[in-house]
């Protein structure tokens, strides 16, 4: 047999794709491996293998030329609760490395009304009835972020505690309207006055500003009915567009909970409604945002039900039914045991997986943005699971997502890609139970024209999976092999280990920091192998351990 063909072995009953290799089992393109005998497609020198009498539900068939659309970045916006960090250059230096996934700060209640009396741009009232601000700290804060590169995104939330008075100290700060909305309308004019005059008009007009946060969260969020957030929505809108007439505009993420106050008539009301401020029906809304998390103790993934509803009354609207529709805050609110902590992400296999589920969900209800409170491990640069599905994202960027007919069970499937004349499948599978022992086989079987075209193709092959790119498990083990304390009412396996164990757990970190910097590196697991068609076709068999997401790549030969 000559040398390509014993490099086709790929395809066979043992090839490299059914296996789950630990970076030690890397295949290299050299290795000779026992397969069955392959089938001959009649051109003399190149073998392929059928599976095309596989089981049809673990099938995956793919067209070449079938686009769905763009895979576009939905992935490089986070929130930041404080923009007073940015005065911290140890806190500006720390975040430089994150620039390959992250592009722009959604900055939340950025005017006042906080727990932590920060922002506290407004001082009163005049003897006129003109409002009194000193903007400098605004000004200082926003210029150090600038300096980063990164983009703002400004939330124009809270209402300041002197403009509701009685003062109620809600669980995010001031949640009440304000008593005059003369004087609210003075300052939102005033604090963008500020933006403009500081960073000039084509600056500030290119950046987003969102009114409130989950206001239909009562009283957390907004302690008022409905109709009164309808109102603060058109008036700061209208005062909004008075000094930025082409400003882009919207609602507050609205909270998907069963808490929720409402869910859908914003979107009513900005069609068809009376606008407050004007008088004149509806109002301009330019993009529309959900808060979605999710609760591993519930063992279930709500996200198509979830924002299905919101894309159909979006739909039912030609104004609105291609705006921007984002989820503004995303996550992981609470770990296997129900504990929530302060991680708002899983940062194992788990946490990676069900991030590839979400993502295909995403596509699927053309889900603008998705914004993300960070992907990394506490005190650490590290990547966590969902980064390192975030890092095959990056190679996927730009490229055009290709139509996959399948009929998986469960929470698993295939995003195949067209980039560069290379094609790839993201292909994943999620399970609601961490120790789901439900590991799956998958065919993509990949026909047309770019296949015809090239007789072999080479392939790479990177996984996450419970041994591949997951620091964590081996972090948590030599924590505990350690003596440190444990809370055994604490979350687990978040990216932030001081929700579990006491404060021992970073030394642990520190001490071993080179193998989990290894261990956390995106795993390739297949490298330069060739594969070839049979029937025309190229057929694939990858096996998937319970929580996994792998990224194949094809490049033609």
């Amino acid at each position: 047999m000559n040398k390509i063909n014993i490099l086709i072995f790929v395809l066979a009953t043992l090839t490299v794709l059914t296996v789950s290799c630990s970076k030690d089992e890397l295949v290299d393109k050299e290795e000779v491996v026992e397969i069955e005998d392959p089938v001959d497609n009649n051109n003399g020198n190149v073998l392929g293998f059928d599976y095309s009498n596989e089981d049809p539900n673990k099938i995956v068939s793919i067209n070449t030329g079938s686009g769905e659309g763009l895979f576009y970045n939905f992935w490089s916006t986070r929130p930041m609760v404080n923009q007073t960090r940015f005065n911290s250059s140890g806190f500006r230096n720390s975040i430089q490395n994150i620039k390959p996934y992250v592009k722009s700060y959604n900055l939340v209640r950025t005017m006042g009304g906080r727990t932590d009396n920060l922002n506290t741009f407004y001082k009163g009232v005049d003897a006129s009835g003109k409002i009194i601000t000193d903007f400098s700290g605004l000004i200082q804060s926003m210029r150090n972020f600038m300096s980063t590169g990164f983009k703002p995104r400004i939330v124009l939330d809270n209402v300041p505690w002197q403009m509701s008075l009685p003062k109620v100290d809600d669980t995010y700060g001031n949640s009440k309207p304000p008593n005059d909305y003369g004087l609210w309308r003075q300052y939102v004019n005033a604090y963008l006055q500020a933006l403009v005059d500081e960073f000039g008009m084509s600056e500030v007009k290119s950046w987003r500003f969102r009114i409130a946060t989950e206001p239909n969260y009562t009283p957390h969020h907004w302690r008022g009915a409905k109709e009164e957030f309808f109102k603060h929505y058109d008036i700061t809108v209208d005062e909004v567009l008075k000094v930025i007439p082409d400003a882009i505009v919207g609602p507050g993420n609205l909270l998907t909970e069963r808490l929720a106050t409402f869910t859908t008539e914003i979107i009513d009301h900005c069609a068809t409604g009376t606008n407050y401020a004007t008088g004149e029906i509806g109002t301009k809304m330019d993009f529309f945002s959900l808060s979605y998390y999710e609760k591993l103790n519930k063992k279930e993934v709500r996200f198509e039900n979830v924002v299905k509803h919101y894309r159909n009354k979006l739909n039912s609207y030609t104004q609105f039914s291609n705006i921007p529709f984002d989820i503004q805050e995303f996550g992981i609110l609470r770990g296997d045991n129900g504990v929530r902590g302060l991680s708002l992400s899983d940062a194992t296999e788990v946490g990676a997986s069900w991030y590839a589920t979400i993502t295909d969900l995403a596509f699927k209800y053309n889900i603008t943005e998705i914004y993300d409170w960070g992907q990394e491990l506490e005190s650490s640069t590290l990547p966590t699971g969902r980064r390192n599905v975030t890092e095959m994202f990056l190679k996927l960027e730009g490229g055009i997502r290709l139509f996959a007919n399948e009929n998986l069970s469960g929470f698993s499937g295939v995003i195949p890609v067209a980039k560069n004349g290379n094609l790839y499948l993201l292909v994943y599978n999620y399970n609601t139970t961490r120790s789901s022992t439900n590991s799956k086989t998958v065919f993509p079987i990949i026909e047309g024209s770019q296949i015809s075209n090239n007789t072999t193709w080479k392939m790479n092959e990177w996984t996450i999976d419970k041994e591949n790119s997951i620091l964590m498990n081996e972090l948590y083990k030599d924590i505990r092999a350690n003596g440190v304390g444990e809370k055994s009412n604490g979350r687990i396996y978040g990216n932030r280990p001081s929700d579990r164990f006491e404060d021992g757990w970073k030394s642990v970190l520190d001490n071993n920091n080179a193998k989990y910097t290894q261990l956390s590196k995106l795993s390739l697991t297949i490298n330069d192998s060739i594969v070839g068609k049979f029937d025309e076709k190229l057929m694939l068999k990858v096996d998937l351990a319970p929580h996994a997401v792998k990224l194949i790549e094809l490049i033609p030969q």
